[in-house]
């Protein structure tokens, strides 16, 4: 685009000619400014799409479990793959966090979980690093553990005691011998930075907030030695 001498004096096309000027004594600046505002939009275009499959994959697998935990079997978790693009590890460790975060800890839920583990066919290595690395995103996102609380904010408060409730939950899951294999490649205790006494503490609280522990044993018993029981 180019303009008359008579339009340069308006102060409606200044702008314009000040544009033309820039990128005439600097095309290539001007090319990667476009290019990262470019960029920009396909990263948050991805953002969207992910977070549009990760919606659907947890509410896809919480249907499947309302009809009953036979139907969480390796052919559908092979079918959401398939639409989300997701591996078997990334379907297990989002629909584990999800769990972790936002449901009740009782046995019903763990008993799901269980059965999920069993469902996806994954190594007892792999099943060690999903929670490894679910570790690891809480304490990025949240920082490691502390069990003195004095001392912060309301919201760093409640920050942390997430922290401490979502670890015993992990620890509590690792320790299933029908959920995951306690081996060397299993680090959470180390990734959350907590002590043995600490962790044995945690665990305890969290048992006691998870409900009936008998039931949940019955439970966790029955699907080893009968196959998962069907209702949710």
């Amino acid at each position: 685009m180019s303009f008359s001498e008579d339009n340069e004096g308006s102060d409606c096309v200044q702008p314009f000619i000040a544009l033309q000027n820039c990128i005439k004594e600097n095309p290539a600046a001007f090319s990667k400014e476009i290019l990262e505002e470019e960029e920009k939009d396909e990263e948050a275009e991805k953002s969207n799409l992910q977070v549009t499959k990760n919606i659907f994959l947890l509410k896809s697998l919480d249907e499947l479990f309302q009809k009953g935990r036979e139907a969480v079997d390796f052919p559908a978790l092979q079918e959401l793959m398939q639409k989300t693009g997701f591996d078997m590890d990334d379907v297990v460790r989002k629909y584990i966090r999800y769990t972790l975060n936002e449901k009740q800890f009782n046995p019903d839920v763990v008993v799901d979980l269980i059965h999920l583990r069993k469902a996806s066919m994954l190594e007892d290595n792999e099943v060690a690093e999903i929670l490894n690395e679910i570790s690891r995103r809480i304490v990025r996102e949240k920082g490691p553990i502390v069990m003195d609380l004095s001392g912060f904010t309301e919201q760093g408060f409640k920050r942390k005691l997430a922290v401490q409730t979502l670890f015993g939950k992990i620890m509590y899951l690792s320790e299933l011998p029908e959920f995951c294999s306690r081996d060397g490649s299993l680090v959470v205790k180390e990734i959350f930075g907590v002590t043995d006494e600490d962790a044995d503490s945690l665990r305890s609280r969290t048992l006691s907030e998870a409900g009936d522990i008998e039931s949940l044993e019955r439970m966790v018993e029955d699907s080893d030695e009968h196959g998962t029981p069907s209702s949710s």
